[in-house]
């Protein structure tokens, strides 16, 4: 299984990425439940609650992950929820957060989605792996935010030029509609931006959508090499997964090959970019002399 290159192998959890499309019918109540049964197992990370599902990122000593994934397959609602697995730290989440949020991945369009009737098709890894090996007439398409693909991304796939979910209505008219007749793949990291984003392009008129399952997560645990280039980035302070030697990113200041991403050192600016060791002492973290000059404050500064 890959690892996060910042995570501390001596202190390894586990963490579970996952999310399930299913009606709540309380979820404020349901909220309040499920983050005092994350405190009572010592978990850590972010979960959000709604009327629609769960979408969660937790971590923990794997004897408290496997007791959480046993307790919510007892629930019918999440029987079948496929968890995703990585390994962290105790470092890798702060606190726990459980929120209740009217979406789960929230894009503010104006229509309604269900996931589960209007969707893409779904299809394992394998099947995305000889569509490249059979050298198929597809087109691939990154769900995730740009910065998110600058270090890793699947080969030949269209990076769409967004920096916010939000934006993706308004990308797929700019961006996307000239594949709609195509046979098209989607991919986020670990499949719930392309439940959504799978619902929108066939409002748009899009024919032949299918969305690869599990996301990158699941992908690179069978397939590291194949067709996949550089790191997985990761919402945690782990940053990013490294799944092979190939190096997608380029540092800010000097374009040297790498995939360490910072944010400016000036709180007031807090760019984020890619930085190589070398740049990150010559410009103390920031992203240019201006910002340089006002250093971060320790508290919000990151391991170096």
């Amino acid at each position: 299984m890959p690892e996060g290159h910042r995570a501390n192998e001596n202190e390894a959890w586990k963490i579970l990425l996952y999310y399930q499309y299913v009606e709540i019918e309380n979820p404020e109540e349901f909220t309040y439940h499920h983050l005092r049964f994350c405190k009572q197992l010592g978990l850590k990370g972010r979960i959000l609650i709604s009327k629609l599902g769960i979408n969660g990122t937790v971590g923990g000593p794997d004897e408290a992950c496997d007791a959480y994934i046993e307790a919510m397959r007892q629930d019918p609602r999440f029987a079948d929820m496929q968890f995703k697995t990585s390994r962290g730290s105790d470092k890798t989440f702060k606190k726990m957060f459980v929120r209740t949020r009217p979406e789960l991945v929230t894009m503010q369009y104006h229509e309604s989605m269900d996931p589960n009737t209007e969707g893409g098709k779904h299809i394992e890894p394998e099947e995305l792996k000889n569509l490249y090996d059979q050298d198929e007439d597809f087109v691939i398409i990154d769900m995730r935010n740009k910065y998110e693909a600058d270090i890793g991304k699947f080969k030949n796939a269209i990076v769409l030029d967004m920096e916010n979910w939000k934006e993706l209505p308004e990308i797929v008219e700019k961006e996307l509609m000239k594949y709609k007749d195509k046979k098209v793949v989607t991919y986020c990291t670990g499949g719930i931006r392309c439940e959504t984003g799978t619902v929108l392009l066939k409002k748009k008129g899009f024919k032949d959508v299918s969305q690869l399952h599990g996301g990158i997560h699941q992908y690179v645990q069978k397939f590291p090499e194949d067709h996949w280039e550089g790191e997985l980035y990761v919402f945690d302070e782990r940053v990013s997964l490294k799944i092979n030697d190939k190096v997608l990113g380029h540092c800010f200041h000097c374009e040297t090959s790498c995939s360490y991403y910072i944010n400016c050192t000036n709180v007031e600016c807090n760019k984020m970019m890619i930085m190589c060791p070398a740049c990150r002492d010559e410009w103390n973290d920031g992203c240019s002399k201006e910002c340089s000059a006002k250093p971060r404050p320790k508290e919000l500064a990151r391991d170096r």
